[in-house]
């Protein structure tokens, strides 16, 4: 065997050499991956080609690699293959130096038992032992740099046993890196291998916008939850974000290596429409009301009011509600808006406000076993004028001065529309699925949440259920909120949204209280103006905005059950009043008892605790 030592010199390239950082545009691209263009880091990331010295495959893991700096030359090496060491000290042979040297002969590796061709290898003369570059190289050719980490990563062959992954937090058998650095940093080869660009095309689910592969989610402005399972998110692992809209997916839910079982099944329908004839769709119309479905027809009308009243039917010129053009119609029964015919109004309109819906007229006086108090029987009492009073409905836990069914022994007070909830029902935002009425206080679960506005649901509500999805509504959120709203300024219609809506890159911020609103919760926008509004602000829209000064915004206006505008005279003022909204700088009062005195209630402007 012809054995020569080899000078690094004869191994140069007849061209100047250049060093390409494979890995220079991922550095920064999670914190504005719009500053690079997509296919190019799709390009980059999909690199490879062969090292002209080992043979070996370059590709963007190795990062570093020198190519010639003539165009017409396709010559490419590795970086540690450009570096090569004249000698060698190999663990597999510990006595004595290897020397880089060059054979004329087919020779076989020493370490892999591998036939090599003639070319360069590390050679002992002592021992006549040799190794191939392949070997002399294994530990370079095996660590690789990845832009999670800011250290070189080696391979880390794991079969036995169970080993948790950094970037994604679970644990996992077979081929890890590991940090020589970061003695505590290990990544599994699929997390590893995950792609920097995706395009999410199941057959559940898709997004429009390519999918950026991001290593934490600590930049985050909301409290988001993955798309496709419906879970949150841990800061330190990796994450699919796109750069142009809130939308966030776990890699294994991208690329579908688990199954999301909750999320696919959501998407299967459960029912059967034609055995529930009768069911009710939320949300309804904003002109509709859940007593028109819920009150017959043909049920006879009884009202007790001190003045004649008029039933308005639609060859009437008459004014309904138009919160557009502030005009303000509310029902004295359910206190909500009256835009549609046929109602009763008092004839004499300009000194009494009562009005009344007819699916308002036809309610029934009694109501037994009701769902919330069936102990005993609730009577229906009318809220007029002489006797009117506030009180806080046991179910929705709004406050109130319209009709009530009231069980007077127990003071439990529910307002009309609680008292009329169906037992079933279908949402927009889990529409495949029934939703069940509950008690919360037979539920077993320690904590219910409402998806909608994100309140925890007391033990003493009613809420909805979904018997196959960790999905809950508490009754404010499911049964009183449109469709869609208008406002004056916009010449759209918003539109109830329930996630972040997509190609809305900035943050959220309401056009009515001016607050930034978290899109993890349910709100109104407007997709062309890029307009949105609180739920709870939505409420003073279509009341014609009657009080901005909520302290808390959750679900539905506080005050949406209370019709204000009552005038009346006082004794201990010259002047009439009225019934109002109040706002902070009128002063703090004490606690609202359920229910008020008279006085107090028609002196005070309202507020609330």
């Amino acid at each position: 065997m012809d054995v020569k030592e080899l000078n690094l010199e004869e191994l140069q390239h007849e061209h100047p050499l250049v060093l390409i950082d494979l890995q220079v545009m991922h550095r920064d691209y999670e914190e504005d991956d719009d500053d690079y263009d997509d296919n190019e880091l799709i390009e980059t990331q999909n690199f490879n080609c062969m090292c002209n010295r080992c043979g070996r495959g370059i590709d963007w893991y190795h990062r570093y690699y020198y190519k010639c700096s003539m165009s017409s030359c396709s010559y490419s090496i590795h970086k540690f293959c450009e570096k090569l060491p004249k000698t060698l000290q190999f663990q597999g042979h510990p006595s004595h130096t290897l020397i880089l040297a060059k054979t004329t002969n087919d020779q076989t590796c020493h370490s892999c038992f591998g036939h090599h061709q003639d070319g360069i290898c590390y050679h002992c003369s002592i021992c006549n032992y040799e190794i191939d570059l392949h070997c002399a190289t294994f530990v370079e050719q095996s660590t690789i740099h990845h832009p999670s980490h800011q250290h070189p990563l080696i391979s880390l062959s794991v079969e036995a046993g169970l080993i948790k992954c950094f970037a994604c937090g679970e644990k996992h058998e077979g081929c890890f890196y590991h940090c020589v650095t970061c003695f505590n940093f290990l990544i599994n080869f699929d997390c590893l291998s995950l792609p920097m660009k995706l395009l999410l095309q199941t057959k559940h689910f898709s997004h429009g916008h390519l999918l950026t592969l991001s290593y934490s989610f600590v930049d985050r402005l909301y409290d988001f939850e993955c798309r496709i399972c419906g879970m949150k998110f841990e800061d330190d692992h990796f994450i699919y974000k796109c750069s142009k809209c809130m939308y966030y997916v776990h890699p294994k839910c991208a690329t579908q290596r688990t199954k999301s079982f909750m999320s696919i099944l959501s998407l299967e329908k459960n029912f059967v429409d034609a055995e529930y004839p009768n069911l009710l769709r939320f949300p309804l119309d904003d002109e509709s009301n859940i007593l028109s479905y819920q009150i017959k027809a043909d049920t006879p009308a009884h009202i007790d009011h001190w003045h004649q009243t008029l039933l308005r039917k639609e060859s009437s010129v008459v004014t309904l509600h138009d919160p557009m053009k502030r005009i303000k119609l509310q029902c004295t029964g359910c206190s909500r808006p009256i835009t549609k015919m046929p109602f009763f109004e008092c004839s004499s309109i300009h000194e009494c406000d009562f009005v009344l819906h007819d699916w308002c007229s036809r309610l029934p006086k009694e109501l037994t076993n009701h769902v919330a108090h069936p102990q005993h029987t609730l009577r229906l009492y009318k809220n007029y004028k002489k006797d009117s009073s506030l009180f806080k409905c046991r179910i929705c836990h709004l406050f109130c001065n319209g009709f009530s069914y009231s069980c007077r022994p127990c003071k439990y007070n529910i307002d009309v529309n609680c008292a009329f909830i169906p037992e079933k029902i279908t949402h927009e935002a889990h529409a495949n699925h029934l939703l069940t009425r509950v008690d919360a206080s037979s539920s077993r679960l320690s904590k219910i949440e409402c998806r909608a506005c994100r309140v925890p649901i007391d033990k003493d509500e009613i809420y909805f259920n979904c018997s196959a999805c960790d999905f809950h509504l508490d009754c404010r959120c499911a049964l009183v909120l449109p469709k869609t709203i208008r406002h004056k300024f916009d010449k759209h219609s918003l539109k109830l949204s329930y996630s972040p809506v997509e190609d809305h890159k900035s943050r959220y911020f309401c056009e009515v209280c001016e607050q930034y609103l978290d899109p993890g919760k349910w709100f109104y926008h407007c997709v062309e103006c890029a307009q949105s509004i609180h739920t709870a602000c939505a409420q003073l829209i279509l009341q014609s905005e009657q009080d901005v000064n909520s302290l808390y915004v959750e679900g539905v206006y506080k005050f949406i059950n209370i019709k204000f505008g009552e005038v009346r005279k006082m004794k201990f003022h010259h002047h009439r009043v009225s019934f109002a909204p109040g706002i902070l700088k009128d002063g703090l009062l004490q606690p609202i008892t359920d229910p008020l005195p008279e006085d107090f209630i028609s002196s005070m402007a309202y507020w609330y605790d």
